[in-house]
């Protein structure tokens, strides 16, 4: 009883002074086939950090996305996000206070309105096998798709606001495309794995408006999760034997060091703040972790959730956007 009355003030906080509907993109979706084009950037419709802010955790196998409060330490969720979520994994909030949940069976993209626990869009044309999403400032939305066993065709999905036909696919050069996110500049940056050896993985880089991505010679195993902080530094999940999150220095190939995960267990995705000075990690043995931003060699984990299964995608509704 507690968490529905916690989950409703939330909602009815958020609902009272916003309203969004993915309709509202369609006058910014001129096309931009020359990424020369001029386009206007979104606006933020919500103030995100008035109320919460909120942590999204997705229990795959649970099939549902738990509602924490951000701050605090091992607290039950305040709401639980079940229509439309089947097998979810890769988890993003936009500027707008949207929430993005890849689902795996069947492959879609379900989009949450601030406050809402019904999906207001459902994206399918052309996923696979979704996995992370990220929204750019003009509201495009881009999805790693990884067709399983299927080499050479990892794409990533991109769609206009107002579109749930895909515009472009990008062509990532592995079997899995994993974590993505965008830089300042708006180039977008893909952690795929090998055809070859599928322990193996690496960075691709597409500028603006481009399908073929740039190799940026990075090497990694088992990649998941990855961001790209407002300096350029790109910090990207390991997973399996090698697991812990690496952190690359901007323009450079080699890690200048990984941070591991307390007692050796393995990182799924990163989220980090809006002001970037705490980063979260999930893993697989059911826990979320927090630590100071910028991280260092030496920086500690503190856990800030024991989730009841084990946990893939997290989310910040006051975390990073472009």
């Amino acid at each position: 009883m507690k968490t529905a009355a916690l989950w409703t003030t939330f909602a009815s906080a958020l609902l009272a002074g916003c309203s969004f509907s993915l309709a509202d993109g369609g006058a910014q979706s001129a096309a931009n086939s020359n990424p020369t084009t001029q386009r206007t950037a979104l606006s933020s419709r919500v103030q995100k950090n008035t109320t919460g802010p909120y942590l999204y955790v997705a229990e795959e196998y649970a099939n549902e996305v738990l509602i924490y409060p951000e701050s605090g330490y091992y607290q039950s969720p305040v709401g639980t996000i079940t229509s439309g979520i089947s097998s979810p994994y890769g988890l993003y909030v936009d500027q707008s206070g949207n929430l993005y949940v890849a689902n795996q069976n069947p492959p879609t993209v379900t989009v949450y309105a601030p406050g809402s626990t019904f999906p207001s869009a459902t994206y399918s044309q052309d996923l696979v096998r979704p996995h992370y999403m990220v929204v750019d400032r003009y509201g495009d939305l881009f999805v790693s798709n990884a067709p399983l066993q299927d080499c050479h065709k990892a794409t990533v999905i991109e769609y206009q606001p107002g579109s749930r036909v895909p515009y472009r696919r990008l062509h990532v050069p592995g079997y899995e495309a994993d974590g993505i996110d965008l830089d300042q500049q708006g180039d977008l940056y893909v952690s795929y794995r090998f055809c070859r050896d599928r322990r193996v993985g690496g960075i691709a880089k597409f500028a603006p408006g481009s399908t073929q991505g740039e190799d940026l010679g990075v090497r990694d195993h088992e990649p998941q999760g990855l961001i790209v902080d407002n300096a350029g530094d790109v910090v990207v999940v390991e997973t399996e034997k090698w697991a812990g999150v690496v952190f690359f220095r901007p323009g450079k190939r080699y890690r200048a060091f990984k941070l591991k995960l307390p007692d050796g267990d393995i990182p799924v995705e990163l989220a980090i703040t809006s002001d970037q000075s705490r980063l979260f990690v999930s893993s697989f043995s059911g826990y979320v972790y927090a630590t100071n931003y910028p991280i260092t060699s030496r920086s500690t984990w503190t856990v800030v959730e024991q989730v009841p299964n084990t946990p893939q995608g997290i989310a910040l509704s006051n975390g990073q956007t472009f």
